[in-house]
């Protein structure tokens, strides 16, 4: 069945529902809902889930099966051995070729071996320790008991093929047929099939949607019988009664799934989260932007690689993910949602929209919401004690993320909504739902959140503890919040103060002070503070969260240049797009990043396995560049103030083939320099010799907004300008992922010239990398990602500000290639996380990394290289 065509896999009654009039959610509503989730079930159990590789099990099936197919021949007396080489290695190829079938289908369907083994056996008895000798007397023989053997042998091989047929047939039938008739079969009567009954509706409801519930039987794996189990779906609906919308979808049998998310036209459309009811087994469906150049198709690559003349085109995709549990072999499941469309169709789209301004990226970011996006949104699909008549509530983050930087406080997600107060200092307060009292019928809702603001309007810090953020570092630190001319001792003040939202009445002393807290409170709360009633988490003073960028409308783009990032993902070769959007999205997944950071895939034509040289030809092109430096410019022109990069493989090798060529200039912003010292020579008897070289020492330059900037730092931008989508796009962090590049050439050009814009560069590299093996044996020239203790000084002695992280002692969820393992390993996903959400630098991971210091063949020191604090995967407590 096509899954990926889900338009086409959807039953009629879904695909065409045959009236315009509104129908009230009911059980007939819900049945082709209810198929497809189903169907969903069914492929988990028929894909099959990922299995711990056992050497010591796949050697003895191996040995069992050799032996019995030695014990074959053995009965076959009549069998000649061969007279010449040549004979015998053919008899010895097709016996090993008949091993692995037999090994493959004992993997796979066991009982096909097991009939097998057990003919045999019968058939060895019978015959009285032959198989074949007794079958070819034939039944008009003289010999009238040998006839009877040779009878009952050849009854013995025809129950076997009935038996080995039966059992085939049994598995195409519950592997493919059968999720083929649940999805699409019109025949099927899905009500007497699974024998379904409405259910009682439950006591609670929610206030905010409709709930509708039913029952079906299905098969218990764990009791071996048939039992009832029920299904519910709260949510919002369309007027044929599908869900459409947010939506919570429950199947409390084994393997069904309780699923939380959008919906659309009866179907889970993603964003959303899911978990097995029985097993914990756990998926997350995220979507992910792309830009492809290549004429390849979204699944495959071509062997001829070649740009696509028309130039770039523009999508998005949704990507499900195993997460948590076991991991499923069809997962990662990518479905384009956006189908690609050219740029020049876009721009000129966007010209032609005179109501609202757009650019060419409205397009992919129209279907880049976040899960934490479209539920926040929303009320709460669990019910509200507040009235649901309030459609929308504001949402309030769990968590901050607070980053100083040479021109003032920066919070990824969040925009100043009023330019009063120091802008040096941020106050997080904590929220809380307030406290409900009934007297009579009518809540009372009591609020002292104004004594807060008194004392804070009062400037007293002793309500909370005060976190002081330093804005300078030691000279030479290299960080991206550098600063070298701050005064000396200069802090930002950060306050995080906790003020409760509400308090019960038992703490006021009379009634009258109750009375009186409650007026104070209903005159404070305005219809903002109204809609957070039923909400937990942090606010911050005069700052607003960013969310809901539908990619639509003027507003959207001014949240975006405030406070969201883009990350770009630069796949290596031989890399068709969905699988890269598959790799980005399990990290992703994995990582849970933040909503504020939108993900795009840079698809380029990456030829196949047997096209490595024209793959590389191809990418470093200036086609490839040019197309490139559009797609950085495009992120900019949206509103995008800061990207980061994550390259993987020979994707290295086209971004920094780009960057040697000049096509960043003016795209990315430079950093500031800050000093230049070209006095720095070698010191007799040091183990590092430092040669002659004219360092530059950069800031960074951070994109805000005019009328922004704190008072001590003028009132020039430097070279960006917060609103002005002409201005250049910041490079926050740039990652290089087991980079198929030459070390060399990185050294003494490319490092140089990525300084310039990005001050946080991390490199992960693996010696034993076996496809960079292969790069430096067909390029006879040392790779990037298989040196990381010679990376960390320059040709002619200078320290180089990268984070390099050596990965080899990493064994855990890697393959023997060694080479794609950066979206499954659990220490990688956090590091990368802490590089690109936080923007820590290794130093600043001590409780994952580990600092060595390397030597050359001389004795000196090469420099720090960092490793990760795990232990090996064998090593176990006695």
């Amino acid at each position: 069945m096509p899954y990926d065509d889900m338009s086409t896999a959807m039953p009629p009654s879904l695909a065409d529902p045959g009236s315009n009039a509104f129908t009230e959610p009911s059980i007939d509503t819900l049945i082709p809902t209810f198929r497809f989730m189903v169907h969903r079930k069914l492929r988990r159990k028929a894909h099959g889930q990922y299995r711990k590789h056992s050497t010591r099990r796949y050697i003895f099936s191996s040995i069992v099966i050799a032996l019995f197919m030695t014990l074959i021949g053995i009965g076959s007396q009549k069998l000649e051995l061969a007279t010449s080489w040549p004979e015998l290695a053919l008899i010895v190829i097709l016996l090993i070729i008949m091993i692995y079938i037999v090994v493959k289908v004992s993997i796979l369907i066991r009982w096909c071996f097991y009939w097998l083994v057990l003919a045999t056996l019968v058939l060895f008895a019978i015959n009285r320790g032959s198989l074949f000798d007794q079958i070819k007397i034939g039944i008009g023989s003289s010999a009238q008991p040998e006839n009877k053997l040779a009878m009952k042998a050849k009854i013995v091989l025809i129950v076997l093929g009935l038996v080995e047929g039966i059992t085939l047939a049994g598995v195409v039938l519950m592997r493919v047929a059968y999720p083929r008739i649940v999805l699409r079969a019109k025949w099927l009567n899905c009500k007497r099939w699974w024998r379904i009954r409405p259910t009682p509706q439950p006591l609670s409801k929610s206030a905010n949607y409709k709930t509708v519930m039913f029952s079906y039987v299905s098969w218990d794996p764990d009791d071996y019988r048939l039992e009832r189990n029920s299904v519910s779906y709260v949510g919002e609906f369309d007027k044929f009664g599908r869900p459409h919308g947010l939506g919570e979808w429950t199947d409390h049998t084994y393997t069904g799934e309780a699923l939380q998310g959008i919906w659309k036209d009866g179907l889970p459309d993603g964003p959303f989260k899911s978990q097995e009811y029985g097993t914990g087994n756990a998926f997350n469906n995220l979507r992910i932007g792309f830009c492809k150049n290549s004429t390849d198709k979204d699944t495959s690559t071509g062997f001829k690689a070649a740009r696509d003349p028309n130039g770039l085109s523009y999508g998005a995709a949704t990507v499900e993910c195993s997460v948590s549990g076991k991991f499923f072999h069809h997962l990662p499941f990518v479905r384009i949602i956006g189908e690609g469309v050219l740029r020049s169709e876009l721009e000129q789209q966007a010209k032609e929209d005179l109501e609202v301004p757009s650019v060419t990226m409205t397009y992919p970011l129209s279907f880049l919401s976040t899960f934490t996006e479209s539920i926040q949104s929303r009320p709460s699909i669990r019910g509200s004690f507040h009235d649901a008549s309030l459609k929308k509530s504001l949402p309030l983050s769990k968590s901050i993320v607070v980053r100083y930087t040479d021109r003032g406080i920066f919070i990824p997600g969040y925009i100043r909504s009023r330019h009063r107060g120091d802008p040096n200092e941020v106050v997080i307060r904590r929220m809380y739902p307030p406290s409900l009292a009934i007297e009579g019928q009518q809540p009372v809702v009591i609020d002292t959140n104004e004594l807060g603001s008194e004392q804070l309007s009062s400037g007293s810090q002793g309500q909370g503890p005060t976190l002081l953020l330093p804005t300078i570092h030691a000279s030479g630190s290299g960080t991206s919040s550098a600063s070298d001319d701050s005064e000396t001792g200069t802090v930002n003040r950060l306050s995080i103060l906790d003020y409760p939202l509400g308090a019960t009445p038992e703490t006021a002393k009379s009634r009258q002070d109750r009375q009186d807290k409650q007026n104070r409170a209903q005159r404070s709360l305005d219809k903002e503070r109204k809609k957070r009633l039923n909400q937990t988490g942090l606010i911050i003073d005069g700052w607003r969260q960013v969310l809901d960028v539908d990619g639509r409308t003027a507003s959207a783009q001014a949240a975006s240049r405030a406070g969201y990032e883009a990350l770009v993902f630069v796949h290596g070769y031989n890399c068709p797009l969905t699988y890269g959007i598959a790799r980005l999205g399990q990290l992703l997944s994995l990582g849970e990043f933040p909503p504020y950071i939108k993900p795009f895939v840079f698809s380029w034509p990456s030829s196949t396995t047997m096209g490595y040289f024209t793959a590389k030809a191809v990418g470093c092109s200036d086609d490839v560049a040019k197309d490139l430096r559009q797609f950085i410019s495009d992120l900019r022109e949206a509103g995008f103030r800061r990207v980061h990069m994550l390259v993987h493989s020979m994707g290295a090798r086209i971004v920094l083939s780009a960057l040697r060529k000049g096509y960043f200039d003016g795209v990315f912003a430079e950093r500031e320099v800050v000093d230049l010292d070209s006095s720095v020579n070698s010191t007799e008897g040091s183990k590092t010799a430092l040669r002659t070289r004219t360092t530059i020492r950069y800031r960074d330059s951070m994109p805000v907004n005019r009328g922004e900037l704190p008072s001590w730092q003028g009132t020039s931008t430097g070279s960006l300008g917060g609103d002005d989508p002409s201005q250049p796009i910041q490079l926050a962090t740039f990652t290089l992922l087991n980079p198929d590049t030459d070390l060399q050439t990185f050294l003494e050009d490319d490092y140089w010239m990525l300084s310039k814009y990005c001050a946080h560069m991390t490199l992960y590299a693996d010696e034993h990398d076996g496809a960079l093996f292969w790069s430096e044996t067909l390029l006879r020239t040392k790779s990037l990602g298989r040196h990381p203790r010679t990376l960390v000084y320059g040709p002619t002695g200078e320290v180089l500000d990268v984070d390099v992280i050596d990965t080899t002692s990493l064994d855990v969820n890697i393959h023997s290639i060694r080479h794609n393992f950066f979206n499954l390993n659990r220490m990688l996903v956090d590091d990368l996380y802490d590089v690109v959400v936080l923007g820590r630098r290794a130093r600043e991971r001590e409780g994952r990394l580990s600092s060595r210091w390397t030597f050359s063949d001389a004795g000196t020191e090469d420099g720090e290289v960092y490793t990760f604090l795990c232990a090996p995967s064998y090593v176990v407590n006695k």
